[in-house]
């Protein structure tokens, strides 16, 4: 390695480090605001249950800066209640910069798209200009996944006042990678896989990898959550009926039967929830969250991974 290069490769370190030291001064400032619940009886639950915490809230790709205070994370949470802003922010980290905003506007009309770039200036996410264009000014962000995977445990924050833990990985788990939303609600561990793409993005080992995590977690509770407004039965509640097939056979058509909750919501026995966006994100997680609330009886001993 010459010298260029260990320069560059330090400089990268470098930067990297500063990602996890604003991330660790964000959970600090959430600590001492008082305003979001401690993640230490989350933390302590998993430990009973003998699962050894590696890493969690590591988003080193959210679309925020690491140094937005309170306030900005507020205000951005708040634009992602909205699905059209989010399908908006999808277009953006593909097309991450230009002078036309015709490939932002897929889902939005350019009045939208113009109000929505100033909003992400106004939180130095974007660099916007009417005459100049547009630049996204959040390096290395991939996709919108881990932005997702935060607004959902905020939501879990924010809306239930709950313990919540992001993209957290465990040791020595049969299943590996990473468990995207986790939470104590009730005293009940809540476990929320979340798919950024739409149904026809996730396939067959993003279902089995769902349902294996589930044998290692043990939670009270699991939500497969796919941002999308379009149908579940068409490809979600099949994968997830081939799925039961396959591990338990003709048993699953009765004992792990996919059942329509309401609208697009499904559920297998009361502890496995298939969701979408459409009526709203935190709606759904709720009605589904009250579902399990009123079978607890039923599904602590008929959801899979206690059989």
């Amino acid at each position: 390695m010459n010298e260029k290069e260990r320069i560059e490769r330090l400089e990268k370190e470098v930067e990297q480090l500063k990602k996890e030291l604003s991330l660790l001064r964000r959970h600090v400032e959430h600590l001492h605001s008082g305003r979001f619940p401690s993640s230490i009886p989350l933390l302590q639950l998993l430990a009973q249950r003998g699962l050894t915490v590696l890493e969690h809230d590591h988003n080193t790709q959210l679309l925020l800066p690491p140094t937005a205070s309170e306030e900005h994370q507020g205000i951005f949470f708040n634009l992602l209640r909205r699905y059209s802003f989010r399908l908006f922010l999808r277009d953006l980290i593909q097309f991450p910069e230009g002078k036309n905003l015709k490939k932002l506007c897929r889902y939005c009309s350019i009045t939208t798209a113009r109000s929505y770039l100033k909003k992400l200036s106004e939180l130095g996410i974007v660099f916007y200009n009417a005459r100049e264009g547009y630049k996204l000014l959040i390096d290395g962000v991939a996709s919108f996944g881990p932005t997702l995977e935060w607004f959902v445990g905020q939501l879990f924050a924010r809306y239930f006042s709950a313990p919540v833990l992001t993209s957290v990985k465990f040791k020595n788990t049969s299943t590996g990678g990473d468990y995207d939303v986790i939470a104590l609600l009730e005293q009940k561990l809540v476990y929320v896989e979340v798919k950024s793409s739409p149904p026809r993005g996730v396939e067959k080992p993003a279902v089995k990898a769902f349902i294996d995590r589930l044998y290692d977690l043990q939670p009270d509770v699991a939500l497969f959550f796919v941002d999308t407004e379009l149908r579940m039965k068409d490809k979600m509640v099949v994968l997830f009926a081939e799925e039961m097939e396959r591990r338990f056979g003709k048993e699953a058509h009765n004992r792990w039967k996919v059942t329509r909750l309401v609208n697009e919501l499904f559920h297998i026995n009361h502890g496995v929830y298939i969701v979408n966006s459409r009526k709203g994100v935190a709606a759904n997680i709720q009605r589904c969250l009250s579902d399990f609330r009123r079978n607890w009886r039923l599904n602590r001993v008929l959801v899979p991974w206690n059989y």
